[in-house]
């Protein structure tokens, strides 16, 4: 049975089927690894700190994953310097994944849902779009599962936060039909097949760059 090491932030909220921190995501062994005092509002700030990536260094040394990747997609910021620093194939992000996209679908048609908008459009971000050019989307901050992921809370209403994301992407949806979306937010994959069913479009995340480096990896029904 392979591996998959998560370097995961020091966060406590639920992890449901389906997100990078829940055993029952994958069919391998995760391996967690909590980067202490890391937290969500630390990580997704327009100011990423050096010292915070030197931290996440210092564990690579420690993993023994066949593939590794991170409980937060803003982390790709420095995919290229811990992919350097890994000892097995590295994603931090699913946006390592968006050039390929960009290349398969027209500005119009391929669109990003995030945590964050704001600060994934910030300049020191810039290199993890790749200069793409559609629409990125983040959660309200007024959302369920937006509130439960930065106030780190003990409990998510999994049904609500669903009902809330189908009706974020039916906004994107009504103003332009999109064939593609890019989850960039580590804790959305648990909501893919309900977002799938609704608009019957392909939908790309973690789980899915995860599983082109390494097929033994995901659990086949959170791809």
């Amino acid at each position: 049975m392979p591996t998959l090491s998560l370097l995961q932030l020091d966060t406590g909220f639920p992890r449901i089927a389906g997100d990078v921190g829940s055993p029952e995501t994958w069919r391998a062994r995760l391996e967690p690894h909590v980067i202490a005092g890391l937290s969500v509002r630390k990580v997704i700030t327009t100011a990423p700190q050096e010292s915070d990536v030197a931290g996440i260094e210092s564990i690579l040394a420690d993993v023994r994953g066949d593939v590794i990747t991170t409980s937060c997609g803003f982390l790709g910021i420095w995919q290229d310097r811990l992919a350097g620093a890994a000892p097995a194939p590295f994603i931090a992000s699913s946006l390592v994944g968006l050039p390929d996209l960009m290349g398969r679908y027209g500005r119009d048609e391929l669109a990003i849902l995030t945590f964050d908008a704001a600060t994934l459009k910030a300049p020191a971000f810039g290199p993890m779009l790749n200069g793409f050019a559609g629409p990125v989307i983040g959660l309200s901050a007024t959302s369920h599962l937006k509130q439960v992921i930065a106030d780190d809370l003990p409990e998510l209403d999994s049904a609500r936060a669903e009902s809330e994301l189908i009706d974020l992407v039916a906004g994107l949806m009504a103003q332009r039909p999109l064939r593609a979306l890019v989850l960039e937010c580590t804790n959305l994959p648990p909501y893919k097949a309900a977002l799938k069913k609704r608009f019957d479009i392909e939908i790309f995340d973690v789980l899915t760059q995860i599983h082109l480096v390494n097929p033994d990896i995901v659990d086949p029904a959170f791809l």
